[in-house]
């Protein structure tokens, strides 16, 4: 699977490629996108959770775009009062709705920051296509639609290997209504897909909007590095609510 922005631009500060946008939930909602065809077009909002055991927390609030291979996802932290004092924090900063563009014919990417009028750019990352091990593991229905149940597994060039368990809903051409992601400790990252509308998103979604700056050098590195605390801060409060 192609690398995400977030690690071109993490590469280029020189810190962890962790942060708010750069983690499991962006990285699974690129394979989503990947699995579902490059063909399809649709609107999605995508609510992302974590999950430990019988434990669950919402953790974003994200619309995802679809055109013909081109991904628009406008990241939003949800409204959660257990992390309601680390997300005040990013919205001081201006950090707290993000958008990430990926253009994969274009080989663009970019990463925009509506609260700085500000964006980051990179290449898409385009590269070899990975090889997709499908296993079948049940049918069941989800939110009245039933579902074939799938554990892919994404085994990359170096042979490195990433499993995802998606529920695609035959009713709706295979449609992937939820995706799951193990996160190496002890939890999972579950995406589940609403309020569907299978049209054409506007061109407009996939451009900068006009008036916006690209960040470089040292901002581009202090940027990335309240990122990457709110990520490490959120982990560390979501771990204790497992507890």
């Amino acid at each position: 699977m192609k690398q995400l922005l977030i690690s071109a631009i993490a590469c280029a500060v020189a810190v962890s490629a962790r942060g708010q946008l750069f983690d499991t939930s962006a990285a699974q909602a690129e394979l989503v996108a990947t699995l579902m065809g490059t063909g399809r077009v649709f609107t999605a909002n995508v609510t992302v959770k974590r999950e430990k055991g019988d434990k669950q927390i919402r953790i974003a609030d994200n619309v995802m775009f679809m055109r013909e291979g081109d991904l628009r996802l406008e990241h939003k932290p949800a409204d959660e009062p257990s992390l309601a004092t680390l997300t005040a924090k990013l919205k001081k900063d201006n950090l707290s709705e993000v958008v990430t563009i990926l253009l994969p014919k274009a080989d663009k990417a970019y990463l925009v920051l509506p609260g700085k009028r500000a964006y980051f750019e990179a290449p898409s990352g385009k590269g070899t296509t990975p090889r997709m091990e499908s296993k079948f593991l049940r049918t069941e229905k989800l939110d009245g639609h039933l579902c074939t149940v799938r554990c892919i597994t994404v085994v990359n060039e170096d042979e490195s290997r990433q499993q995802i368990t998606v529920w695609e809903a035959a009713g709706l051409q295979g449609f992937i209504l939820k995706s799951q992601m193990e996160r190496g400790d002890d939890t999972k990252e579950i995406l589940y897909f609403t309020n569907i509308r299978a049209e054409r998103p506007d061109d407009a979604k996939f451009t900068l909007p006009g008036g916006y700056g690209r960040v470089k050098g040292d901002a581009a590195g202090a940027i990335a590095g309240k990122m990457m605390e709110f990520d490490l801060d959120r982990d560390a409060a979501i771990a204790e609510l497992f507890r």
